[in-house]
């Protein structure tokens, strides 16, 4: 594909974009890599892309090549200038998915189309990765500790960061690379990165952190340029093991998986599941090392549904759920949604039947894998959160329990609302199955403190979703306070117990508030969870799956439709 060359109005600069010569939609996970190069023209694009071997290497790895203009004046990277850069480098960052200016179509609540979604690349916001050159290796430096939030690891060749840079860092850790830099900035990035150890390897010394060895700062004393062994070299040991997620102020560097490596089954565009119309799905299944040798133990079943516009590669980057099941010995599937952008959650019926894909997909796996139907359990992210409610609601004695994460469903995304006519529909259908079994369906449901709705009010999407499950586990309703008077606890309503957790090893700054509420019956039993992960954004947290897990594995579903403990 040509160089696309792309002006940004609203911030009077301009940038080249290289895209793969592949699919827009592909269940594979898509990267960004920006590079801040000192020309200005196509033809300085063109020379580093040539030195590097760029072209090839985004054909391989999916790779969106960024190249962003700087000024007449330079890179403002010591803020003298009046040239805003970071503002300017976040709207870089946003016109990396497209190569117009067009804005995007979209429904009621502000989300875009499936065709808009369809025309537009996807490059996921925690793989976005920046390369200095010249120049503008200073100013990578100078984002990486102003503006650290879209950064997952750095690499600038002759890099320094100046004095005002310094004064306004943020601290944060971000992983780098720098070559011919100065002390004062390798020790910069080391403070930020909290490393504790340093080793020579492969002529570079690294240093890292012992908690969190993904939060290193590599070194080599001498300048070089950029070539096509040096940017591999970079790309597989500091870039592609590292993703920076929205769990923090400033992000939190996690690690992401070598898909390859992970022992995945893909099925792709797959018919089998539709035996009248033969429509196609995909989904990657991975079964753990325990259960291919010991076929004959039947193990539970994990099925994760990604977020809107998201894919499986993501949602299994994202959640990391199958690692778990390595762990722990249960099979995760992640399935894609059959128009290839998002759940038909609310089933429209105009939209997809996503119901029936999920619960084909799961008897599937009943029949051909060694799975124990008695322990189905769903989760899922924001969009698949509400597919995973919407399945244990309807098709409740095939789920044992369920754990999703960040739904902003049902009712309004933004402020308070009343119920949409679908979604009181589907809760209508949930309840006129209950009329026929009285079914329970534990939940344990998490949720980031700078979500949309936190502090939790009434008639936000939280105190919809949480007041049906309630009702739903004969758990008792109270009132949950009006928008401008929330309750302290940020959770709408204190549970009956409430409990702080801080399990993240990686991140001991992370903690968790649990709100737990108890059926008032006689197994009293504690079937809704509402947890709050605390300066977490839309996105998922090193622990979120683990908490998750723990609890729904506590829980089978009997033949005769009632639940009881393992």
């Amino acid at each position: 594909m040509a160089l696309v060359y792309k002006e940004l109005e609203d911030v009077g600069r301009s940038m080249y974009l290289y895209f793969p010569n592949q699919e827009r939609r592909t269940p594979w996970k898509r990267r960004c890599v920006t590079i801040l190069r000192d020309g200005t023209d196509e033809a300085s694009v063109r020379a580093v892309m040539e030195a590097a071997g760029l072209a090839e290497l985004a054909e391989e790895y999916g790779i969106i090549f960024s190249f962003p203009n700087a000024q007449e004046a330079g890179w403002n990277y010591d803020f003298s200038g009046e040239t805003d850069e970071i503002g300017a480098f976040l709207a870089f960052q946003d016109a990396c998915a497209k190569e117009d200016n067009l804005p995007l179509a979209c429904n009621a609540m502000g989300i875009p189309t499936r065709q808009a979604m369809l025309s537009v690349w996807h490059p996921m916001y925690d793989t976005r990765y920046l390369i200095g050159l010249g120049s503008g290796a200073h100013m990578a430096c100078t984002l990486a500790a102003c503006s650290p939030a879209n950064i997952a690891a750095v690499f600038a060749l002759g890099g320094k960061l100046c004095e005002a840079a310094r004064q306004r860092a943020v601290g944060a850790a971000v992983p780098i690379c720098l070559t011919g830099s100065d002390r004062a900035t390798r020790n910069y990035f080391q403070v930020g990165n909290e490393t504790d150890a340093s080793a020579e390897q492969d002529g570079w010394m690294v240093a890292s952190c012992s908690r969190n060895p993904l939060q290193r700062v590599m070194v080599r004393e001498e300048e070089t340029t950029l070539t096509k062994e040096l940017f591999l070299e970079v790309w597989s040991r500091l870039m592609l093991p590292v993703r920076r997620t929205n769990t923090s102020v400033y992000g939190d560097v996690e690690p992401g998986i070598d898909l390859q490596k992970a022992g995945f089954t893909c099925f792709l565009e797959d018919a089998r599941l539709d035996e009248r119309e033969k429509k196609p799905h995909t989904w990657f299944t991975h079964v753990p090392a325990s259960v291919k040798e010991n076929p004959e133990r039947k193990v539970p079943l994990l099925l994760f549904f990604h977020g809107g516009s998201d894919n499986p590669e993501e949602a299994a980057q994202m959640s990391r759920f199958h690692e778990l099941g390595e762990r722990e010995g249960f099979i995760t599937v992640y399935p894609w949604g059959t128009d290839r952008t998002q759940w038909n959650s609310a089933l429209r019926p105009d939209g997809e039947d996503d119901l029936g894909f999920s619960v084909a997909l799961i008897r599937y796996m009943i029949e051909n894998y060694p799975v124990d139907e008695q322990r189905v359990y769903l989760s899922g992210f924001s969009n698949g959160a509400a597919q995973a409610m919407t399945v244990a609601m309807l098709y409740p004695e095939l789920i044992a329990a369920i754990c999703p994460i960040d739904s902003n469903w049902p009712g309004e995304r933004f402020g308070p609302g009343e119920l949409k006519p679908l979604d009181i529909a589907l809760f209508e259908r949930a309840m006129q199955k209950k009329e026929r079994f009285d079914y329970r369906m534990p939940v344990w449901y998490t949720y980031g403190s700078r979500e949309i709705s936190y502090p939790v009010f009434d008639k936000s999407s939280q105190q919809h979703q949480y007041d049906f499950w309630k009702t739903y586990n004969h758990i008792r309703v109270e009132k949950t306070p009006a928008i401008d008077n929330p309750d302290p606890c940020g959770c709408g309503v204190p549970g009956q117990v409430q409990e702080r957790l801080r399990p993240s090893v990686r991140h001991p700054a992370h903690f968790y508030d649990v709100q737990r509420f108890y059926a008032e019956d006689g197994a009293h039993l504690n079937l809704y969870n509402y947890v709050v992960m605390h300066d977490k954004g839309h996105d998922i947290a090193d622990m979120d799956p683990a908490l998750g897990w723990n609890y729904v594995r506590q829980f089978k579903r009997l033949p005769d439709g009632s639940i009881a403990l393992v």
